[in-house]
């Protein structure tokens, strides 16, 4: 079946998929790929992905994985698929498109040169959560293609935040004033319901202290979202991002600049209370909020 490919308009040229089904990967596998780093990561992730297709007897999405990875590894300029190219669910597609615009974004902003690895992974769990939501068939395979793309979207964006320059001193009067004071660090914790990212009354006070804190300083605040050990780990992924998420924008609305916030999430892996898997735990359930110099 002949398809083509949709790239993004940050000056990506389209391409054409020919031949039998299911031939392009070992095409894909024999090559030596070139280009950037960011190049050789896309080529590396869609292999992967077309290898992945090709064991489901998906030999369409295969090959389409497999001419996006040789174009890669050609040193072509490859972007996420287009929204319109997959026919999705109608509630989903608002989603996608939201999340297409970010990377786009984060890609524009010079995201494959700073992060190249970072920048493939997302692009390439992207068209991953593409493909998997246009079949809606596998509710884990799309939640483990978008934890991949949120996951890669945070460390991207994270790369591409600008770090607080030091101000120069101005000249000290005689007698000379006592040193400035480095900021001390302050952490907090805030805690969830079972199965819930709603942020609590007491919640949103936490944030609000952990706002004032880091603008008093004009300091980084690190937002970390946890799940207890209850639910699949793809499931706890996706839950610990939410969770992060939500506390985030809590402490944005208080006035934190976006570029001050760093969202990260570790679903069910960094316990503090070590439980069987499938073990609800109320203090599991939480998101650590840090304020750091950077």
């Amino acid at each position: 079946m002949i398809r083509m490919i949709k790239l993004s308009s940050v000056g990506i040229l389209g391409l054409t998929l020919v031949g039998c089904a299911g031939a392009q990967l070992d095409k894909a596998k024999m090559m030596d790929p070139g280009g950037s780093s960011f190049d050789k990561n896309l080529y590396a992730g869609y292999v992967e992905l077309s290898q992945s297709e090709y064991g489901e007897a998906d030999y369409r999405d295969s090959d389409f994985f497999a001419d996006k990875a040789m174009a890669a590894g050609q040193g072509s300029s490859v972007g996420p698929q287009e929204v319109a190219a997959r026919a999705l669910p109608s509630d989903r597609a608002p989603i996608l498109s939201g999340a297409r615009q970010r990377l786009v974004a984060a890609l524009q902003a010079g995201g494959a040169e700073r992060s190249p690895k970072d920048a493939a992974r997302a692009q390439v769990m992207f068209d991953c959560w593409m493909q998997e939501q246009e079949e809606n068939i596998q509710p884990d395979d799309i939640a483990a293609c978008q934890a991949g793309f949120t996951d890669a979207m945070a460390k991207l964006e994270a790369a591409l935040a600008p770090k607080a320059v030091a101000k120069a001193p101005e000249p000290a009067p005689a007698p000379k004033p006592e040193p400035k004071r480095a900021m001390r660090p302050k952490a907090w914790t805030v805690y969830f319901g079972f199965d819930s990212t709603d942020v609590t009354s007491d919640a949103n006070a936490t944030a609000r202290e952990a706002a004032m804190y880091a603008m008093q300083h004009d300091a980084v605040i690190k937002v970390r979202g946890h799940t207890d050990r209850s639910g699949s780990q793809v499931y706890n992924a996706k839950l610990a991002d939410d969770r992060a998420k939500a506390v985030a924008d809590a402490i944005a609305k208080i006035g934190v600049p976006a570029n001050k916030i760093v969202v990260g999430a570790f679903g069910e892996d960094e316990p503090v209370v070590q439980t069987a898997d499938g073990t609800r735990e109320a203090k599991n359930r939480r998101v650590e909020i840090t304020v750091t110099e950077n």
